[in-house]
């Protein structure tokens, strides 16, 4: 099968105008695997419009495609452009990210070699731009060939939305249980590739470093407080623990998965101790893992104060369903 024309590409932007040159420019360094750039711009007020106009202009044949969907943030904008979108292979980029020349056709080549995969991960650059310095510092992030993939993003083994070739009928049902959730303040692509995870997807590797992961500030990824990205943090859990008991795991898959989640519990309530658990665990159904050995000494203060938060919470429920029901 030929590789010509296969791929769309979809990028939500919103006052990405610096960089929109460049990201373009790599989605056209894909050559004959490309079928189209779509852009869907979220209500810029820096001069992207202007700067899209100019690249189609200037590179002709309808590239990039240009859409508004303004106000309704990055998630609204990539279900918008997925429903433009008509490629057999979906490529989601955000519009400050880029993608370096080769990625399409190795890719490509890993869903021809694996007829069975859904998606297909490489590996991928992180650069930090840290004020004063003149180049970013850039960390390789190698990845694997996981024996469980589905493992691995529960824990948090996370790659740039970039890093990953989707296959459109997968894309679909995804589109179709809108896993872009629009409602989602943080950890937007966690959700959507665990869901694909979770949803029996299956994940292949291809070898090589062909995307790259902007990151301005070193020690934070969102906008929103530390503490406040941790409760919306539980939320999200309590998403995929639904997906793993409704799913076709193994009792043991299950279990497995579980005390993943559990052991993030332990971690977010470590930092914030105004959480509370959305439900109680076992101390034994924790990966410890995931939790740093520094923090072994306080879990059993972290899991006593939770249990009590979470039983004052269940009792406090109780009573107010008993005075409704009276």
């Amino acid at each position: 099968m030929s590789d010509a024309g296969l791929v769309s590409v979809i990028i939500p932007n919103f006052n990405c105008a610096q960089w929109l040159p460049q990201v373009i420019e790599g989605c056209i360094a894909q050559g004959a695997s490309l079928k189209e750039v779509i852009v869907v711009d979220d209500g810029s007020t820096d001069d992207s419009l202007a700067v899209l106009e100019r690249l189609r202009g200037g590179i002709g044949g309808g590239v990039p495609r240009i859409f508004r969907n303004p106000g309704k943030g990055a998630n609204a904008a990539r279900n918008y452009g997925f429903a433009q979108a008509s490629g057999a292979y979906i490529q989601w980029l955000d519009a400050d990210d880029f993608i370096l020349p080769g990625k399409l056709e190795r890719q490509l080549a890993g869903f021809r070699s694996n007829p069975s995969a859904d998606v297909v991960y490489s590996d991928w650059y992180e650069d930090i731009y840290v004020p004063g310095a003149s180049e970013p510092k850039r960390i390789a992030h190698k990845k694997a060939a996981y024996a469980d993939f589905t493992r691995e993003i529960l824990a948090d083994n996370w790659s740039v939305p970039a890093n990953y070739l989707f296959r459109r009928e997968l894309a679909e049902r995804l589109d179709e249980r809108r896993a872009w959730n629009p409602s989602r303040l943080v950890a937007q692509d966690r959700e959507y590739v665990t869901l694909a995870a979770l949803s029996g997807a299956a994940f292949v590797y291809a070898d090589g470093f062909f995307s790259v992961y902007n990151r301005w500030n070193p020690n934070s990824v969102s906008s929103m407080p530390f503490l406040r990205r941790l409760e919306h943090q539980l939320d999200l859990e309590e998403t995929f623990r639904e997906e793993i008991r409704r799913g076709h795991f193994s009792r043991n898959l299950k279990r497995q998965y579980e005390a993943i989640l559990n052991a993030h519990v332990i971690n977010a309530c470590y930092y914030n101790h105004s959480l509370t658990i959305k439900r109680a665990f076992l101390p034994t159904s924790i990966d410890f893992r995931i939790v740093h050995y520094k923090k072994y000494p306080f879990i059993p203060f972290i899991y006593a104060k939770q249990l009590m938060r979470y039983a004052a919470a269940s009792a406090s429920q109780k009573r107010s369903a008993g005075l409704h029901l009276d």
